[in-house]
């Protein structure tokens, strides 16, 4: 073997040792080499410079500061002669090449960029392109310097002149990165340096992204993305990768750099989906579910990465870089289970799954800090979005122990601590807890929120330092908290309202129950205080109004309802381009508007809430069917990072209804009842039967894609129907009006026309389907007659209820019993005189009932009354007025034209708060409980309209289908709970209980009972039923005024064994024939005589006397409860009592109660509005 191929040899073997980071193998081949080829100086010097900086990185992090820097003066030395192989270079080769690279790494290993960087090659790619353009193959350590230059010239360009100029110096050698071109380039050395490289160059990258914020550009995205995974697929990276391997190799000692990139890797899928940046997706397909796997991929090796390198803090310690992250984590979770992401996109599981995720995130978390109150309220926000509602509420009493312990430590020592909680985030978490408990807890956790109330009013007073202005009856003082944010003010304020007025709700204590609903009305006032910035929060208004409502302030809640509609901020003018803009927000709005309409109802304006109800539920259900159409124009800025995931097909699959929250779905048909109650009580039961179907159809869909209909009725979900006995969908007026006893002319009382003579209009399930244009708003004259003053275009209630005689009816169809249809009458008289136009024919229904939309105030109109949104629907506007000439001004805010272009767009309800945060997810067995239980209200509705037409055969059928929706709530709690007393526990989500549920099935059986003239019948209905509740309203009432019929001798003590009770119209079906027993003044009636003192003592009048005393009981012991405090019929029944039982002053006051809780009493109870209470 010659000398010359020995010195290659020893040369190629120089080249594989440093490669291979085989260190200590060098010295040795550098004689061999010195030796064979005493020529090679160049190569020599380089390489044992190369071999003194490397003793040097291992010396400097054994060794001290002093012998670290005596090291340190023994690589000055090398530069000299190393400077001087690169000057004696006139030709750019390899060896002169490495030699650079070389000085400057000595260079940066003694801390000095600026050198490191002026030694290197201006142009590096120019130089790299110089040295392979000869054909030339370059020598593995060349490729490794390459890498190293590329590093080490971004590295410290980046510490001299910034990210921007580090990233343009490293872009063409992180692109050679991906292009190896030999097996020699998987080398360690190589691997190593080329890692070290992309991880520089995506770490700053992602730098630029984050500090440009919106403005940066769609490349500088996708070439950032595609560094990260570019490192990500790193030999050198996978190795260490917890996601890829469970082998921990040598590979983690170096996890230190490499979790830090990994972190900046998160931070940047963070910034893309916060700022909802555009987002490149590696291959084709969905952009949502890519994003959310690479999210989740990095999320878990950044989680494991942090944990393993994270110890246990000291208890006087925190762990603030745990904190960050599972802070990160939160945001990050709450934007994903927003209205812009669906299941499907989150694979198998859905948002349920990425909610477990981030709950096993923060206990894990937990794990690596000490008491930390950001983990326990973060705890709380995702347990409550679950709907694990008992495990939420455990995390905030813990949480508001350790911030009472860390405040009490921080008063005893004197002086602040650094672990006492932020005074806006604690007072914000107060507040959350008591919405939740308010909204979703039942009666049995009233208690629990009123603690919290109280608890938070004691946070308020403690940081004003006693100048708190706590609510006052005469009004709200201005705030003068100095830490407090206007916006936690004003949700403290309004949650500790809220916190009230559900007390004042539930509390047995009846004399406190005033002064809790005026506190709870002062405090909703004032979280809407102009100065706190939030007195269009329609929150608040919902909540103080329907407080006003209770209170019977109609004319207050009224206006609150009217300017919180009305309001441009609620409607969403000005908010068309923001990202908080919701695409359900009629849903949202619909409490307000069932309230409104529930008020008008009280104030006997049931026309006009006739059409509020019905204007609201076309605009919804337009809203369900062609929500991607239009709405399609504001998507387009969300689909930038994301779009609707799609089928096999490329179909979108529209899943908005499917997401659309249980208690959204509930108060839509809660309206859609309030509705055919207004229709009953203008047109009589008939009609509402009429449109029964349209209830249960609406049902149907809304709840069509929740799993609980058997497999042979799943093809009849969107066409329930009432029972089989009422003939079908279009039988059914035939069953109605086929039958003798039913004694009104429906075709001509019934319409939708003015006068009243138009033929009714058939609604079917099929007629719910609207057209793609939503109803026109239609445009009113600024001189618009006021609301007292308008013209009554509608019929009231006394004057289209006509039977075919002409004679009025003398009772209205309503709840059972109802004493209105007595105080009531007069004003029905007054109102029916105060029409000032006669009704004249109208040739369409159809326009005849836009026109009278169109002549209510703006707050009655419906959200979207039909809508036109073509140009010609534009009328002109005058332009605007200005002391000088328009053209001089600047226009104003949303109208550039001049003059201006009237604006036809359709409102869009703002958020605001609601819903701003993450959305609360029931299990699938809740949700289905849930709406069986719901259906099986609307089939007792239902069957209380058979029940009061007459059609009682009807009315069975409805209540059989009520008792098997029953039978099935039972059967699916006895499956999930394995102990009794679940059958009674109503648990949390507003849902009843199933006794409860049987016990209405058992109260309207014996009203059925009652009206089929089967007294004894309906009282064994009553017992069963208070049976499986005790203190069951509808059941309480009706039981005891039968108890007070036998006392009265109206019925006998005993059923008797012939059919020979008295006729129908002599018992108590409705307190109305008794109404005036104190003064003696009933109709055809007069006081029972008592009965003889000698018979006092026998058993007949013994068992009436038991009666009427059991009657006494139940109806104090109900009128006591928080429940039926306003419930009329409970106490007239009361008053009935009392005044048998010859305490006549009692049933005096009581009667006058009665008038107060009448007087202004709407066509259902508010609290049908929805199931969350005073939360809107």
């Amino acid at each position: 073997m010659t000398v010359i191929t020995k010195a290659r040899r020893y040369i190629e073997l120089l080249d594989t040792a440093r490669c291979n980071g085989n260190w200590h193998e060098v010295p040795d081949i550098l004689r061999k080499i010195s030796k064979h080829a005493p020529t090679e100086k160049a190569l020599l010097l380089v390489a044992e410079t190369e071999l003194q900086i490397v003793n040097h990185v291992k010396k400097r992090s054994e060794s001290t500061a002093s012998s670290a820097a005596q090291d340190s003066e023994h690589l000055l030395g090398r530069i000299s002669p190393v400077l001087s192989v690169i000057e004696e270079g006139a030709d750019v080769t390899q060896n002169t090449f490495q030699a650079q690279v070389c000085l400057s790494w000595l260079h940066w290993e003694l801390s000095e960029p600026e050198s490191a960087a002026s030694y290197l090659p201006q142009d590096l790619h120019n130089v790299v392109s110089l040295l392979s353009g000869n054909g030339e193959v370059l020598s593995p350590w060349t490729e490794v310097c390459i890498m190293k230059a590329g590093y080490l010239k971004g590295a410290a360009l980046e510490s001299l002149s910034g990210v921007q100029v580090a990233v343009e110096a490293m872009k063409p050698l992180a692109a050679r990165v991906s292009i190896p071109t030999s097996n020699a380039l998987l080398s360690p050395q190589y691997l190593f340096w080329s890692e070290r490289l992309l991880a520089k160059t995506a770490g700053c990258t992602g730098k630029i992204v984050t500090a440009q914020g919106s403005q940066v550009t769609e490349s500088t995205i996708e070439f950032a993305l595609q560094s990260f995974r570019a490192w990500a697929s790193h030999c050198e990276v996978k190795q260490g990768d917890p996601a890829s391997t469970t082998d921990s190799s040598d590979a983690s000692a170096k996890s230190g750099p490499k979790a830090s990139t990994w972190r900046a890797y998160y931070d940047l899928l963070s910034h893309i989906l916060q700022k909802r940046l555009p987002y490149i997706p590696s291959s084709e397909g969905p952009k949502q579910a890519q994003l959310v796997s690479e999210f989740r991929r990095v999320e878990t090796i950044c989680e494991n990465a942090l944990l393993r390198n994270a110890k246990f803090p000291k208890a006087s310690s925190s762990n603030h870089e745990v904190e960050l992250w599972v802070e990160q984590v939160v945001r990050n979770w709450q934007i994903l289970c927003g209205p812009e992401w669906q299941d499907a996109d989150f694979g198998e599981g859905g948002r349920d799954a990425l909610s477990r995720n981030v709950l096993d995130i923060l206990y894990r978390a937990a794990t690596k800090t000490f008491h930390s109150t950001l983990i326990l309220r973060r705890l709380f926000q995702v347990h409550s979005a679950l709907a694990e509602f008992d495990l939420a509420m455990r995390a905030l009493e813990t949480y508001i122990h350790l911030v009472d312990t860390a405040k009490a430590r921080a008063k005893q020592a004197g002086k602040p601590t650094k672990e006492i909680e932020d005074v806006n985030t604690f007072v914000r978490t107060l507040s959350d807890g008591i919405l939740l408990v308010c909204c979703f807890g039942t009666y049995q956790r009233a208690e629990k929120a009123k603690q919290l109330t109280n608890l938070l009013e004691r946070a308020l007073t403690s940081e004003g330092d006693d100048k708190c202005p706590s609510p006052q009856l005469n009004g709200m003082s201005s705030p003068k908290h100095t830490e407090l944010l206007p916006v936690t003010l004003a949700g403290a304020y309004r949650a500790i309202g809220i916190g009230l007025a559900n007390w004042s709700r539930w509390t047995a204590e009846t004399e406190t129950r005033r002064d809790l609903q005026n506190s709870a009305i002062s405090s909703l006032e004032a979280s809407l205080a102009e100065e706190l910035g939030q007195d269009m929060n329609p929150a608040s208004i919902f909540a103080l109004s329907l407080m006003l409502a209770e209170t019977r302030d109609l004319g207050g809640a009224i206006d609150r309802v009217r300017l919180a509609l009305s309001s441009a901020d609620v409607m969403g003018h000005g908010l068309l381009n923001s990202d908080q803009i919701s695409y359900t927000g009629e849903r949202d709005l619909v409490p307000l508007w069932h309230l409104l309409a529930l008020l008008l109802t009280a104030r006997e304006e049931f026309e006009t809430a006739n059409h509020i109800c019905e204007a609201v539920l076309d605009t919804v259900m337009a809203g369900d069917t062609h929500d991607g159409k239009t709405h399609a124009g504001e998507r387009h800025q969300h689909e930038k990072y994301s779009h609707p995931s799609t089928d096999a097909g490329g179909k979108h699959n529209d899943t908005g209804s499917e997401d659309t929250e249980l208690r959204k779905k509930e108060s839509m048909l809660e309206l859609r009842m309030t509705q055919l109650s207004l229709i009953e009580v203008l047109h009589g039961p008939e009609a509402a039967i009429n449109h029964a179907e349209e209830l249960l159809g609406h049902f149907g869909r809304v709840f069509a894609n929740i799993g609980f209909l058997e497999p042979d009725q799943k093809q009849k979900a969107e066409h329930l129907a009432p029972p089989r006995s009422s003939g079908g969908v279009r039988s059914i007026r035939g069953s109605l009006f086929g039958r003798k006893r039913v004694q009104r002319d429906f075709d001509h009382e019934y319409g939708f026309g003015m006068d009243g003579s138009s033929p009714p209009r058939d609604r079917s399930v099929s007629d719910c389907s609207v057209d793609g244009s939503k109803p026109p708003i239609q445009v009113t004259d600024e001189n618009m007659i006021g609301f007292k003053e308008r013209p009554q275009t509608a019929m009231t209630r006394s004057s289209s209820l006509r039977h075919k005689d002409g004679r009025q009816p003398q009772k209205l169809h309503r709840r059972e019993g109802s004493i209105g249809k007595a105080i009531r009458h007069r004003s029905l008289e007054r109102h029916s005189k105060s029409l000032l136009h006669p009704h004249k024919p109208q040739p369409d229904p159809t326009a005849a009932k836009v026109q009278d939309v169109s002549t209510s105030p703006p707050y009655m109109q419906s959200p979207t009354a039909k809508h036109n949104g073509s140009v010609s629907a534009r009328q002109s506007l005058p332009p605007v007025a200005h002391n000088t000439k328009y053209t001089k001004e600047p226009p104003p805010i949303g109208h550039r034209q001049q003059p201006p272009l009237q604006d036809i767009r359709l409102p869009t309800a703002g958020r605001h708060d609601i819903q701003a945060k993450t959305s609360t997810r029931f299990s699938k067995d809740h949700i289905q409980r849930q709406a069986l239980g719901l259906l099986t209200k609307i089939w007792l509705f239902v069957a209380g309209l058979y029940r009061r037409a007459g059609l009682f055969e009807d009315a069975l059928g409805s209540w059989n289908e009520a008792k098997q929706q029953a039978q099935r709530v039972e059967e699916l709690v006895a499956k999930q709970e394995s102990s009794a007393k679940a059958f009674a526990d109503p648990g949390w989500g507003g849902a009843k209980s199933s006794d409860e549920l049987w016990a209405d099935v058992y109260a309207e059986r014996g009203y059925i009972s009652q009206a089929q003239s089967q007294p004894f019948e309906a009282m064994e209905q009553f017992e069963e039923a208070l049976i499986y509740f005790p203190d069951h309203i509808r059941a309480t009432v009706g039981l005891a005024n039968l108890l007070l019929d036998i006392w009265e001798q109206k019925l006998p003590t005993e059923k008797p064994e012939v059919s020979s009770l008295p006729d129908v119209s002599s018992l108590s079906l409705s307190p109305l024939d008794v109404s005036l027993h104190g003064n003696g003044m009933a109709k055809g009636t007069s006081n029972p005589a008592p009965p003889p003192l000698d018979d006092k003592d026998s058993p007949e009048y013994l068992d009436r006397l038991a009666a009427r005393d059991r009657a006494y009981g139940l109806l104090s012991a109900l009128t006591k409860l928080g429940t039926a405090w306003d419930d009329s019929e409970a106490w007239f029944a009361l008053a009935r009592a009392y005044e048998h039982s010859g305490q006549i002053q009692k049933a005096k006051d009581v009667l006058w109660w009665c008038i107060d809780l009448e007087d202004r009493r709407p066509v259902r109870h508010w609290w049908n509005v929805g199931s969350g209470g005073y939360v809107l």
